[in-house]
C-alpha cells in the first residue's frame, strides 16, 4: 500500500516534535511539613496523626469490602469481554485479509496503470497494516477495571491531615525542583 507524498513530511515533522519534547525540562514538586514549636501545637499534631491513621484504616476496610463485593461480577464481565474479543478478532481478521488483498493487487497502481508517463524505479515502501491486533482480556484485567470504576481507594485523608496540621500551627512548604533537562542557572 502506497502512502501519499504528503505523509512523509508529516511523519518527519512528528518525529522532530517527539525528539524536541524529550528535551523539555521536567520538574518535581516536594512537600515538607514543619511541625509547630510549642508543646500544645505538637499535641495537636499528634491528634491529627491519629485521625489520619483512623481515616486510612477505615478507607482501606471499605475498599477491601468493595473489592469482595465485586467478585461475583468479575466472571460475568470476563465472559462478556471474551465475547467482545472474539468479535473484534473476527473484524481484525477480515480487515487483515482486505489489506493483504490490496497488497497483492498493488501492481495495478504501477506502470502503465497508475503512472502512464512515469516509471518509478523506487516504489513507495509497504507499511504494516494500520490495524492493531485486539488484546485478549484476562480475569485480572477485568477485575482491575471493575475495581477502578466502582471502588474508591483514596478517601482524601492526606488533604484533611494537611489542613489539620496547618491548623495546629505547623507549616506546609511546597518546593518545585527541576530534576531533568534543567535550564542553565542564571
Amino acid at each position: 500500500m502506497r502512502l501519499p507524498a504528503l505523509t512523509l513530511p508529516l511523519a518527519a515533522l512528528a518525529l522532530f516534535a517527539v525528539i524536541a519534547g524529550c528535551a523539555t525540562p521536567q520538574y518535581q514538586t516536594t512537600v515538607r511539613l514543619i511541625p509547630p514549636a510549642d508543646a500544645q501545637g505538637r499535641a495537636c499534631v499528634q491528634d491529627c496523626e491519629a485521625k489520619k491513621i483512623a481515616c486510612q484504616t477505615d478507607c482501606q476496610t471499605r475498599y477491601q469490602a468493595c473489592v469482595k463485593a465485586l467478585e461475583p461480577q468479575v466472571e460475568a464481565r470476563y465472559i462478556e469481554a471474551l465475547k467482545q474479543y472474539e468479535l473484534e478478532l473476527k473484524q481484525y481478521a477480515a480487515a487483515l485479509r482486505h489489506y493483504e488483498m490490496q497488497l497483492r493487487f498493488e501492481w495495478l497502481n504501477s506502470y502503465p496503470f497508475y503512472h502512464p508517463y512515469w516509471w518509478d524505479p523506487w516504489p513507495w515502501p509497504t507499511f504494516p497494516p494500520p490495524y492493531r491486533e485486539p488484546m485478549m482480556p484476562t480475569r485480572d484485567s477485568v477485575r482491575v477495571q471493575l475495581e477502578k470504576s466502582n471502588c474508591q481507594a483514596d478517601c482524601g485523608c492526606l488533604p484533611a491531615y494537611d489542613a489539620c496540621f496547618v491548623g495546629c500551627g505547623g507549616q506546609r512548604v511546597s518546593e518545585t525542583v527541576c530534576i531533568r533537562n534543567c535550564p542553565p542557572a542564571k
